[in-house]
């Protein structure tokens, strides 16, 4: 009996700890349960009264509401918030209360200070990240461009310790392979901006025209050249031909273009062998033209005005003698008839000389010009004949001078 009664009491015992331990394991699964919907807004579950849960996360500060707000805005105003000129509220103003449990975010403007070289900007923002801030300021970064968080030694004036510092790239010049490149870099030395470009600094694959602990300043400049035997491609220009068409309604000397040239283009591939920057030997392996050239044309001036008078007025202005007048026109008369732009293909002008001695003389106008060609014949038969009597009779002895 006193067996049976030990056995009757330990089963009962066992069902009372069974009985316990379900029951906090039911209250433990309850309150995850609730836990988990209290804390996932993202169900969006509507309360059967239209009323929400709203947390406002202003700063430090929450403050929790129960309100049947439609819109974000609607929700500050019933929890008698206020915002600030710069202020950032997320979700929108204009966005609608949803959900059963809502979060507002206020990001309030502060007063801070940007350095950007010697300027110091005074801006007032709610942005949090370095970019926005110095957006918000009015400064415009540009590639490569850093934004870092340094001390600032006066309180008074910002009501700041830190200032955001605006860390410019500066400009590298890179001559790479023959084409000229620039780009904008924080890299401390040539080695490390070549390591951020990842063009490989072997030296037996390529040539830096500087030492690769060289210090990156603002506006450097080098020059980067494959070693040994390269196979390069570059674009060339084709030089426009010209095609010249004598008009002889148009002043002697003058030139029109009426047709435009255009220079063409053409790729050429070439066998280059480099050796530290200095190329040793260049062969053409091909061509293609790209882009024809566009042939010039141009009409070239052949008429002659000759000045008024006579010849006499002609040879007064060159400074001769009237006693030499019936000498100089008796060898002009036969030599060229006084027709300055007298030509037979190899002498010129009015006494038949050298188109160069003309040229020299009278410049590119001299088929124009009879005064100047009579002052160079006379300086011709004065150094050859002595005199234009000596000349003349030089010319009817032989036929010629």
């Amino acid at each position: 009996m006193r067996r049976m009664r030990g056995n009757l009491s330990l089963l009962v015992l066992g069902f009372l700890v069974i009985g316990l331990l379900f029951a906090v394991i039911l209250h433990h699964f309850s309150l995850n349960v609730f836990a988990t919907t209290a804390e996932n807004p993202s169900e969006k579950q509507e309360s059967p009264d239209g009323t929400h849960f709203i947390s406002f996360f202003d700063g430090d500060e929450r403050t929790n509401v129960r309100s049947d707000a439609p819109t974000v805005r609607d929700a500050l105003v019933r929890a008698n918030i206020t915002l600030g000129e710069g202020d950032i509220v997320e979700p929108a103003l204009d966005e609608p209360v949803t959900s059963e449990d809502f979060n507002i975010n206020i990001y309030r403007a502060r007063d801070l200070i940007v350095l950007d070289g010697h300027h110091c900007i005074h801006t007032k923002t709610a942005s949090t990240n370095p970019d926005d801030i110095v957006s918000d300021a009015g400064v415009k970064l540009l590639e490569a461009d850093k934004v870092e968080l340094v001390p600032y030694n006066n309180l008074l004036e910002s009501g700041s310790i830190v200032a955001y510092r605006v860390a410019r790239a500066k400009v590298v010049h890179l001559n790479y392979y023959g084409q000229k490149i620039d780009k904008r870099t924080q890299a401390a030395t040539v080695a490390d901006f070549l390591k951020e470009q990842e063009i490989d600094t072997n030296t037996e694959k390529n040539w830096v025209s500087v030492p690769l602990n060289t210090k990156i300043t603002d506006q450097i400049s080098f020059a980067i050249q494959p070693q040994g035997k390269q196979t390069i491609t570059v674009n060339e220009e084709v030089p426009f031909g010209e095609t010249v068409t004598q008009d002889y309604d148009l002043a002697y000397g003058e030139r029109q273009v009426t047709k435009a040239g255009e220079k063409g283009e053409k790729s050429v591939t070439y066998e280059v062998d480099m050796k530290d920057g200095v190329e040793l030997s260049r062969v053409q392996l091909s061509e293609i033209i790209t882009k024809q050239p566009v042939t010039q044309e141009v009409r070239v001036g052949m008429k002659i005005s000759l000045p008024s008078g006579s010849h006499e007025d002609w040879m007064a202005a060159a400074g001769i003698s009237s006693s030499d007048y019936g000498y100089v026109n008796y060898i002009i008369s036969h030599e060229s008839g006084w027709r300055t732009n007298a030509s037979n293909g190899r002498y010129f002008g009015l006494y038949q000389t050298k188109k160069s001695t003309l040229e020299s003389a009278c410049g590119a106008n001299w088929a124009n010009d009879p005064v100047c060609q009579l002052r160079s014949a006379t300086s011709y038969a004065t150094s050859r004949y002595g005199s234009w009597a000596g000349a003349y009779n030089r010319w009817r002895a032989q036929g010629w001078w």
